[in-house]
């Protein structure tokens, strides 16, 4: 049953969601500005990594910057990209398609490596799908309104909400407006969108989940068996075993924000799920997320990155330069001597055997214990 808390709650999902059109000039320039080329792109704030495959990488960040590299990191291009917002996430399925999201409800995707890129979903069309979910709920509510007021009086005021929240999305929708392959994407304020055609068409999906509070969801990751885990916020942990269709509330037992899982695979369809995230806090579940163990990380730091590093040792990064590592079979984490204390907010390991690391001040790189290496890429 759709109740008066989960429309006050959505209501302020959807005021937040289109917080930047309140101040229209500033968004939608941002939306609209390409990305500024420059010499130090591979110095900037960058807050994800990913493989392309054959040695290939891909990176992210602030101001629309994305960098890529075919030839394990040594070297760095800056892409051209068509707006300017901050980059929170990157994806390659195969090494030529992939896609980047970031603020203000961008998405874009690229079909030549990462060297350009194009818009396919913003936060001003994104606004038409939150107007279409919230009169679904208005609906709901209203059908249930009706119902039982025959039988005993209504909860009038649950209606009330309802319908203002609609009329309070409409209204930001119009001010928006007036100034000027398959799978899911997740995001803050429990963002959930999914696509069934290659981006061509993106739906707004959160209502397929259990998250009236709007809770953020950070992360989301393949596990061997075909399910999806997205890393969330409040210490909730969501499960999907039919492709993102459907999704059940996991709770570890903890009450801050989880940044990441690392999948570790075991013996058959077997593995380990290790989620991480606020003050150092590590969660492990063996049972596909039935039930969790906390474990002592040895840190109280935020965990913002982690990576499946070769044969199974595991190591996780974050602030202050945090890192930590867990080799095969051990059950503990040791940390790493890092001088560099820049935050780290992601990981990924090259066909070399080194690591990247990304965060304050770009791209760095370690060897597989996370010592540092001197640079060696060079701007272009």
């Amino acid at each position: 049953m759709i109740n008066s808390v989960y429309c006050k709650r959505l209501l302020v999902f959807l005021t937040i969601a289109v917080t930047g059109f309140i101040h229209p000039a500033f968004a939608i320039d941002l939306l609209e500005m390409p990305a500024v080329q420059s010499g130090a792109a591979t110095r900037a704030l960058l807050l994800d990594v990913t493989d392309r495959g054959d040695g290939s990488f891909a990176a992210v960040g602030t101001h629309g910057v994305i960098i890529v590299s075919s030839d394990n990191g040594e070297s760095w291009t800056q892409a051209e990209v068509p707006a300017s917002v901050a980059l929170t996430g990157v994806h390659f399925p195969t090494p030529d398609s992939g896609w980047a999201v970031g603020h203000d409800g961008l998405i874009l995707h690229s079909n030549d490596g990462g060297k350009t890129w194009q818009k396919q979903l913003d936060g001003v069309q994104l606004n038409k799908q939150i107007v279409e979910v919230a009169e679904r709920i208005v609906e709901q509510v209203r059908a249930q309104f009706e119902a039982i007021e025959a039988q005993e009086s209504p909860d009038e005021l649950e209606l009330e909400d309802a319908e203002f929240m609609l009329e309070e999305a409409e209204f930001m929708l119009e001010g928006a407006m007036d100034d000027t392959a398959a799978g899911p994407v997740i995001g803050s304020y429990g963002m959930l969108l999914h696509t069934s055609d290659g981006g061509q068409n993106w739906k707004l999906v959160s209502d397929r989940m259990d998250n009236a509070e709007a809770f953020h969801l950070n992360q989301i990751i393949p596990a061997p068996d075909g399910s999806l885990y997205i890393a969330g916020e409040a210490g909730f942990i969501y499960r999907s075993t039919d492709g993102g269709a459907s999704w059940e509330s996991l709770e570890p037992g903890y009450e801050g924000s989880f940044y990441g899982i690392v999948i570790v695979p075991g013996a058959g369809e077997d593995f380990e799920l290790l989620a991480y995230g606020l003050r150092g806090n590590l969660f492990s579940s063996i049972d596909k997320g039935e039930t969790w163990t906390s474990l002592d990380s040895g840190t109280n730091v935020t965990l913002m990155g982690g990576v499946l590093l070769g044969e199974g040792t595991v190591l996780l990064a974050g602030q202050g330069g945090t890192i930590l590592i867990r080799e095969p079979g051990q059950q503990t984490f040791s940390r790493a001597a890092n001088p560099d204390r820049r935050p780290i907010t992601g990981v990924i390991q090259t066909d070399h055997g080194n690591v990247l690391f990304v965060g304050l001040g770009g791209i760095r790189k370690a060897d597989a214990t996370g010592a540092p290496l001197a640079s060696s890429h060079e701007d272009q």
